[in-house]
């Protein structure tokens, strides 16, 4: 298993080098990661892939420990598809740092794009197409996950 540390550095300086902030190739590559992530850590548990819940709440306990070492924060729903996952100490922002505010928005802007696409992989791995977005807080490094998980009509042909 990779440390916390090295994994942080490598994400880090993945985004500074390839120049990844604002792009969507730091979607794209947190895409691929939460696929592969969530192949692994779904080996042990068996998820319906029709409970939307139940996946989300997959990800908040048990895949946000294995990455983060905590659960999520807050978790809120209004049952029909919409997901807030709330997280007060975001692990990889509270590890980022830099001098130049334009250079910092644009780094931090890079790590959240990687995140919502972490959590758009490991949910397309279960089966769930989503849109996520993320939002900073006033409170950094607090920070809230979007996800509007889109249900595919059922085509009845006769």
């Amino acid at each position: 298993m990779i440390s916390e540390a090295t994994f942080d550095l490598l994400l880090a300086e993945a985004i500074h080098s390839r120049g990844l902030s604002g792009s969507d190739e730091a979607e794209l590559q947190g895409f691929e990661v939460g696929f592969r992530l969530m192949e692994r850590a779904s080996q042990t548990r068996v998820l319906v892939a029709d409970d939307h819940l139940e996946a989300i709440k997959f990800l908040c306990k048990d895949m946000w420990i294995g990455i983060f070492g905590k659960q999520i924060d807050k978790l809120q729903t209004n049952h029909r598809g919409v997901f807030v996952l709330k997280d007060y100490a975001f692990r990889w922002l509270t590890r980022h740092s830099c001098a130049d505010e334009a250079l910092s928005r644009a780094r931090t802007q890079g790590l959240l794009q990687f995140s919502c696409g972490l959590l758009r992989g490991a949910l397309a791995n279960l089966g769930s197409q989503a849109i996520v977005t993320a939002e900073l807080s006033l409170a950094y490094p607090a920070c809230s996950f979007n996800i509007q998980i889109h249900t595919l009509p059922c085509n009845i042909t006769n």
